[in-house]
C-alpha cells in the first residue's frame, strides 16, 4: 500500500517503509533525484514482501552538503531534518503504525543513525534502520558482480548507474558516462566533492549494465529484509 491507496486500506497496517532521497548532482549522467529513485524502490519492494505495509511517500530532500559545489543541489540542515522526520514518525505512529523502516538512499545521510538512537530512547524499537546500511552494500555489490567495493565506487559510479538503467533507463545519459577513480579522499567532508572530481561522479559507471541494476535491487532487498526478519517483533 502507498500514497495511491485510500485511508481504509491501511486500516491493518502496523508497519510503514519511509524512503529519503537527495536532491544532489550524480556526475554528466544520472538525474538530481537518483538517491530518492533507489531508495523508493527498495522501500516498494519490501512493502510488497511485508504486507500489511505502508510504503510512505518520499522525502526528496536530506542533508547533501559535501555537494554544495554544483548547482542543483539542495539540503535540509540538521535540525531540519530531525525535525521533519521525527513529524512523520509521530505522525504515523497516531495512525495506528507502530513500527517505521527508514530506506536511506543517500549515504551521506550518516545523521539518520542519529536520529534513530533518539526517536527509539523513550519509545524503544519504533524505528529501524537506517538501512541499508553499509555492509548490505558491500554484500549486494558482491552478489551484482560490481567491479570495485563501495568505497572506490562512492558516488554515481557503476553501483548507482547499473540500478538506475535497471529503474529508469531513460534519465541515463550513456554518452556522458565518464570514470573518475579517487581513491584518497581525506578531506572529503570538510571540502566537499568539488576538489575531487570535475565530473561529480567518483567510480566506474562506464562498467554498468542493467543487469547488474537487477541483482544489485534484488540484493539489498533480500538484505534488509534478512535484516528486518532477525527482529523479533516482526516474524
Amino acid at each position: 500500500m502507498n500514497a495511491l491507496s485510500p485511508w481504509s486500506a491501511l486500516a491493518d497496517a502496523k508497519l510503514a517503509f519511509l524512503p529519503i532521497g537527495a536532491t544532489e548532482q550524480h556526475g554528466y549522467h544520472l538525474p538530481l533525484n537518483t538517491d530518492g529513485i533507489i531508495a523508493e524502490a527498495i522501500a516498494n519492494e519490501l512493502s510488497k514482501r511485508f504486507e500489511p505495509s505502508y510504503c510512505v511517500p518520499l522525502l526528496p530532500y536530506s542533508a547533501s552538503f559535501e555537494h554544495a559545489g554544483f548547482p542543483g543541489c539542495i539540503s535540509l540542515r540538521i535540525h531540519t531534518l530531525t525535525a521533519v522526520v521525527t513529524d512523520i514518525v509521530q505522525s504515523l505512529k497516531r495512525s495506528g503504525i507502530s513500527k517505521i523502516v527508514i530506506i536511506n538512499g543517500h549515504s551521506g545521510n550518516h545523521l539518520l543513525r542519529n536520529i534513530v538512537q533518539e526517536l527509539n530512547a523513550d519509545d524503544p524499537q519504533t524505528v529501524w534502520g537506517p538501512f541499508p546500511n553499509r555492509r548490505h552494500w558491500e554484500q549486494a555489490y558482491r552478489s551484482a558482480g560490481i567491479t570495485e567495493t563501495i568505497s572506490r565506487d562512492m558516488h554515481a559510479g557503476e553501483g548507482e548507474t547499473s540500478l538506475m538503467m535497471y529503474l529508469r533507463p531513460e534519465s541515463v545519459k550513456d554518452d556522458k558516462r565518464s570514470d573518475c577513480d579517487v581513491a584518497d579522499r581525506p578531506f572529503l567532508e570538510t571540502v566537499g566533492m568539488k576538489p575531487y572530481t570535475e565530473s561529480g561522479t567518483i567510480g566506474f559507471p562506464t562498467r554498468a549494465t542493467a543487469e547488474k541494476g537487477r541483482l544489485l535491487l534484488q540484493a539489498l532487498t533480500d538484505q534488509v529484509a534478512a535484516a528486518l526478519e532477525d527482529i523479533e517483533e516482526i516474524k
